[in-house]
């Protein structure tokens, strides 16, 4: 088969196996209800013969009640399997859930670059609906398997001519399936894209909307959202045709079985082969096995929705995390950071900087200076240990810092970049982000220190009011003293900050750098043209298209 579907297959197959429990139980109901279903033609074809003979027995009777029995047990097992499907679907929304929300912060910054991430997190939708087709895939599937394989099996002990018709089938479904599936998953793919594609475009309409609402009449966004529209429909189309192939695949199947099946049975009942229990019981057994091999091949539009699912789910699931050390980095009062040779290409090719050499003391604060795309920005993102694919060294307390853990570097770090932003929550939530170790008290004294007290007082629900940034407006110094508080908070050793007087006040800046020279007992590494932050600095660096100068 394709690679792309074979490699599909094998995440459903690992997808399915997470659960070996409870797969295990849906195969056993569906082996179980497979074989009980077949009580109904075999009891079926008993009391034709009894009835034929002209004979009422207690034995009929019993067959009655077994037959019976046997569709209430078949029903019930269904039951069964529905429970234990369901409680796989909750499941794979959970785990899915998880995955997400413990990759997307982890995700390296170098594959994070290529992709639009709200877009990419789109793939979430997909989480339902491959949930929901579970159910097909383990339901509908493994029954149509084995009630097609018994009832082939019961049919080769009527007489031997019905192995031909059995191998007739297989060769069929195989013919079908190896022919169409692979174009039909591919098709399928295709239009999944150009589904989020789609998607995104609306959303990146809905972000930047009053860009499109104040344009001078252009028709930008019609444009091409229709022939984002109309690469999915030619997509889709091209799947429908896979589909329809299918479909009359199984019709002709369907016409080829039953016309065969009922000349080659009247034949063998005229010439008294079998009798007309076996032939009513044949036939009864045929039609089942045609309503499997129709279910099997109308099933597999929703088996190519999951493996579509699986592939696009797989691109966060999939992606690359960033590498981490493993030493703890420990708690002191600042830390010095040194900076031998140090040389950073991004993937496009633009060289940020080129052999830096810079030494930071404990409890310095280092400004460096420049203009826009100067190398500043990147200085601050290789000390976060967000990009590792530097050259020369970086070395915090002597040790380089691709030894760390990542998860302690950060705990003991305060960051500032301008590509941060609040996200919808409180207010203490946007603050303090869950770190229960960030008293009430330290953020009552930096919201002072920051201006953002009267702000937190306007506010009916005070720190427990929500924030939105893409609803209710927040002005931008409200945006950066959060932001900033975000990063002074918890008594970082460590502080990376970008323009941190940004959009404050004089007296606001003036407390804030006093702060920082003052009070915050950490190395702070600073990015900033503002002449008050650069008087209270140590150390003060210019930086010209990666070229550090003193």
């Amino acid at each position: 088969m394709h690679n792309s579907l074979s490699s599909a297959l094998i995440k459903l197959h690992r997808l399915i196996m997470t659960d070996k429990k409870d797969a295990g139980s849906v195969y056993f109901f569906a082996i179980a209800g497979g074989l009980i279903s077949f009580t109904l033609p075999l009891g079926i074809q008993t009391i034709i013969s009894y009835v034929m003979a002209a004979r009422l027995s207690t034995s009929i009777v019993i067959l009655i009640a077994i037959v019976i029995v046997g569709v209430f047990l078949n029903g019930f097992l269904q039951v069964r399997q529905l429970q234990v499907i369901e409680r796989i679907r909750q499941k794979i929304f959970t785990r899915y859930s998880l995955e997400f929300s413990y990759k997307i912060p982890q995700i390296s910054p170098q594959q994070m670059d290529d992709y639009y991430m709200p877009e990419v997190v789109n793939r979430f939708f997909d989480i339902p609906a491959l949930a929901k087709s579970m159910e097909k895939i383990m339901l509908d599937i493994p029954a149509s398997v084995i009630q097609i394989m018994v009832g082939l099996i019961l049919l080769s002990f009527y007489h031997p001519v019905f192995i031909m018709f059995g191998a007739l089938v297989f060769v069929a479904l195989i013919v079908i399936l190896r022919i169409t599936s692979p174009k039909g998953f591919e098709t399928n793919l295709t239009a999944s894209n150009y589904k989020y594609d789609t998607a995104g475009w609306l959303e990146e309409m809905a972000r930047g909307i009053k860009t499109f609402k104040y344009s001078k009449g252009a028709s930008l966004h019609i444009r091409k959202t229709d022939d984002l529209i109309g690469k999915y429909l030619e997509s889709r189309t091209a799947h429908f045709k896979i589909l329809t192939i299918q479909y009359w695949s199984l019709i002709a199947f369907k016409i080829l079985i039953v016309a065969s099946m009922l000349i080659a049975g009247t034949w063998l009942l005229l010439n008294q082969k079998i009798n007309v229990g076996q032939f009513i019981a044949a036939d009864i057994i045929i039609i089942l096995i045609i309503n499997s091999v129709e279910k099997l091949i109308s099933t597999l539009d929703n088996v190519y929705d999951s493996l579509s699912s699986i592939e696009k789910l797989s691109k966060i699931t999939d992606s690359k995390i960033e590498e981490t050390g493993t030493l703890a980095y420990e708690k002191t009062d600042g830390c010095n950071i040194s900076f031998n040779g140090v040389g950073f290409q991004y993937p496009n090719g633009s060289v940020a900087l080129r052999n830096i050499h810079f030494v930071a003391s404990k409890n310095n604060i280092v400004c460096f200076m420049g203009s826009s795309g100067s190398g500043r920005s990147t200085i601050l993102r290789l000390l976060t240990g967000a990009y590792t694919g530097f050259s020369g060294n970086i070395l915090l307390n002597n040790i380089p810092i691709k030894n760390y853990s990542l998860k302690d570097l950060r705990l003991n770090t305060g960051t500032l970049l301008a590509d941060q932003d609040i996200f919808k929550g409180s207010i203490m939530e946007n603050l303090t982000m869950g770190n229960d170790n960030i008293s009430l008290e330290e953020i009552t004294y930096l919201s002072e220190k920051t201006g953002l007290t009267n702000f937190i007082a306007g506010e009916e629900k005070g720190y427990d009011a929500i924030l939105d940034p893409t609803g209710k407006r927040i002005s931008k110094h409200i945006k950066q003293k959060i932001k900033l508080i975000r990063a002074l908070a918890g008594k970082p050793i460590l502080l990376l900050l970008e323009d941190p007087l940004n959009d404050l006040s004089q007296k606001e800046k003036e407390n804030v750098s006093g702060y920082l020279k003052n009070e915050s007992n950490a190395t702070v590494v600073v990015i900033s043209n503002d002449i008050l932050m650069q008087s209270c600095c140590d150390e003060l660096y210019r930086l010209n298209e990666g070229n550090l100068s003193e």
